[in-house]
């Protein structure tokens, strides 16, 4: 059984009131979710909840202070380490990962030090928070156990050491590389890919011998890890020669994975050797799509007039999968410039927004372009293109480009606000008064894009002014001054802004807009249900992608799914990014990554990982998710406990990994309750 549901079955197992939906459960819980939703430390209503004689209630009340972060929540949860319940110790454990508060690393210790019962899902997890607040402490404790030393019983560090292995990549230089590289040759497979992962996290020169012998691997996952980390920078920081990277890499493009072939081609772009062109041109005709549209985007990154040649061809094929030659056009730019603009107009005339969109993506990969492409795309009849086409031109043109500065100019009188925050960003390159007056323009109009990109430009200027906002108090700027009602905007002042954060007295207390009969429902309809909803996305030409929800990780998150889902958001829209062997994504319908359905909601960080397939949101940073979703296509440590999962892939994988960018979902249905 998979951990993921394993996790689901512990919480049905440890809840029995869930079958019955008890009223009295629902009062319960309600308005700790509101806290939470609220990130309020409300001890009023969190220390009885904390005391319920329900385990799930407490497990769950755990969790809303783990999520809250608030610090002085450490006493109110340090009594359910020692809960009678191992799902709450589990479960606070985490929490003390979440609130990343030093202090919780003594706790850690105590707890795993002492002389009753504890589970290995505990234990495990103690590695886990461990590695996510960080310092020395910790990073000495974790080294015990990866080194099998120290006075923790044998038994427990044997219970750590799968989670310490893949979590000891985040001390960086207090990271234990050489006993983490024995395990490189552990007879255990699991243990094995979780060691190379983490020093390929960490790019660790002394672990070379290690990455080369673990491409021979017999374990795909290995070797996908191994070929990951054999890069340019690897070669450079191991002042090594690149010849030994290059051969093993060759040797992996026609392996027998689909996985291991993406992963090779990633790491021979990094190198830029236009000699391997050849052997990426042969994969242009394998029997996986998504090879073929790897090997397109790599030809990019090796170049050379083979790859030239392979691309124009690959453009000009008008049967071929579009997938494939949006990638070979995008590439075409990097390594043909000419033949790109022979080719991108026909794109950027398109009626297909993604047609016009890869033609401007090409165009902003060539530096000094000329700009007579941003200027069409800025003509467009559609805000996204507008938007893109900016996007585009930035990255094109010179630092103080007067020309792009006179199209911003113009753009910030566009009637999009997603097109005017685009033009604010450029404009914003001095802390002049003019510009001053553009940012205060941009604050008034309410408009939640255009705020944010206000909020960040001062934030970019006061680099190079103290006084920015000092500034602010003149009666055109002033209202920039005052607090604003958007807790996101807050957020993003207190880490880049702590003058202004004062001024508006940090970020308090959310206002999420919902009463108490909000969370009632929520509690009831999906936290105490007794299955999880599913729902089915039906991709064109594809097939049929099954997700189970998981309300009881992620209730909020789930709700405002099945809102969207309920409204039609997601019915024709397309999957706006895809990475092959990583990740599809998406709830745009922009088809840019930067739409949303004008509100925002809270993390709901929870214990599941991103293993097999799992449904997670996108974000922008801390609390910015809205409609954009994702599923990762292959396991990612990294994102674990950084975006909320609030499902799983069920079923046939099949449909899913045939995804590409640009297919369109026709429609997300229910298929069971919720």
């Amino acid at each position: 059984m998979r951990p993921s549901e394993l996790l689901s079955l512990a919480a049905l197992l440890i809840a029995p009131a869930l079958q019955a939906q008890d009223p009295a459960l629902v009062e319960v819980l309600a308005p700790v979710l509101m806290t939470e939703d609220r990130r309020v430390l409300d001890v009023a209503v969190l220390a009885p909840a904390l005391e319920h004689p329900d385990p799930f209630v407490r497990r769950i009340t755990v969790l809303a202070i783990g999520r809250i972060g608030d610090p002085t929540g450490l006493s109110l949860i340090e009594p359910r380490l020692y809960d009678r319940e191992p799902a709450v110790v589990t479960e606070t454990i985490f929490a003390l990962g979440l609130i990343g508060d030093s202090r919780g690393v003594a706790l850690i210790s105590d707890r795993i030090r002492a002389s009753d019962d504890l589970t290995s899902l505990s234990l495990s997890e103690a590695a886990i928070a461990l590695a996510r607040i960080g310092g020395s402490e910790a990073a000495q404790l974790i080294t015990d156990v990866v080194g099998g030393v120290g006075n923790l019983p044998p038994e427990r560090r044997d219970a750590m050491m799968p989670a310490a292995v893949l979590e000891a990549w985040r001390f960086g230089r207090e990271a234990p590389v050489d006993a983490l590289r024995r395990f490189t040759r552990d007879t255990g497979v699991d243990l094995r890919w979780r060691s190379v992962y983490a020093l390929a996290r960490l790019g660790a020169p002394d672990a070379l011998d290690d990455f080369f012998a673990a491409t021979r691997d017999r374990a795909p996952l290995v070797r996908e890890q191994a070929l990951r980390a054999l890069t340019r920078r690897l070669a450079d920081s191991a002042e090594t020669r690149p010849e030994p990277m290059l051969e093993a890499l060759t040797q992996a493009l026609f392996d027998e994975s689909i996985g291991v072939r993406i992963t090779a081609m990633r790491s021979v772009a990094t190198f830029a050797d236009s000699q391997f062109a050849d052997r990426i041109i042969v994969l242009l005709r394998d029997r996986d799509r998504t090879v073929r549209i790897v090997a397109a985007t790599t030809l990019g990154g090796v170049g050379g007039a083979l790859a030239g040649e392979a691309l124009r061809e690959l453009v000009d094929d008008v049967h071929a999968d579009w997938a494939v030659r949006r990638a070979a056009l995008v590439s075409l730019a990097r390594v043909d410039p000419a033949a790109f603009g022979l080719r991108a107009g026909s794109w950027l005339a398109s009626r297909d927004r993604f047609d016009r969109l890869a033609a401007l993506e090409g165009w902003g990969a060539m530096p000094g372009v000329d700009p007579a492409g941003f200027r069409s795309g800025l003509n467009s009849a559609d805000a996204a293109t507008r938007a893109s086409a900016l996007v585009a031109w930035e990255s094109s043109a010179p630092s103080g480009d007067p020309s792009l500065r006179a199209a911003a100019e113009r753009a910030f009188g566009d009637e999009d606000p997603v097109v005017r925050a685009q033009a604010l960003r450029i404009l914003a390159d001095s802390a002049s008064d003019a510009v001053l007056d553009q940012i205060a323009e941009a604050w008034r109009s309410g408009q939640a894009d255009l705020q944010e990109a206000a909020l960040r430009s001062l934030i970019r200027l006061a680099r190079g002014d103290r006084n920015i906002v000092g500034r602010l108090n003149t009666p055109a700027r002033r209202g920039l001054l005052q607090r604003p009602p958007d807790p996101v905007l807050r957020g993003i002042a207190v880490q880049g802004l702590p003058s202004l954060a004062a001024r508006w007295g940090g970020v308090g207390a959310i206002e999420t807009g919902r009463n108490m009969q909000d969370y009632r429902e929520v509690v009831a309809r999906l936290l105490l249900a007794p299955t999880n909803p599913r729902v089915v996305v039906d991709v064109e030409n594809r097939g049929k992608i099954e997700i189970e929800l998981l309300p009881r990780e992620a209730p909020l998150t789930v709700a405002n799914f099945l809102r969207l889902l309920d409204r039609g958001w997601f019915n024709g829209v397309r999957w706006h990014r895809v990475v092959p062997n990583f990740v599809v994504q998406d709830g745009d319908p922009t088809g840019t990554g930067s739409g949303g359905p004008g509100w925002s909601i809270r993390d709901e960080f929870n214990r599941l990982h991103y293993d097999i397939p799992m449904v997670g949101m996108a974000l922008s940073g801390p609390d910015t998710g809205g409609s954009q979703w994702f599923i990762n296509l292959s396991p990612q440590p990294h994102l674990n406990g950084r975006y909320t999962i609030f499902g799983r892939v069920v079923g046939s994988y099949g449909a899913l990994l045939r995804v590409q960018q640009g297919d369109l979902i026709r429609t997300i249905q229910r298929l069971g309750p919720g």
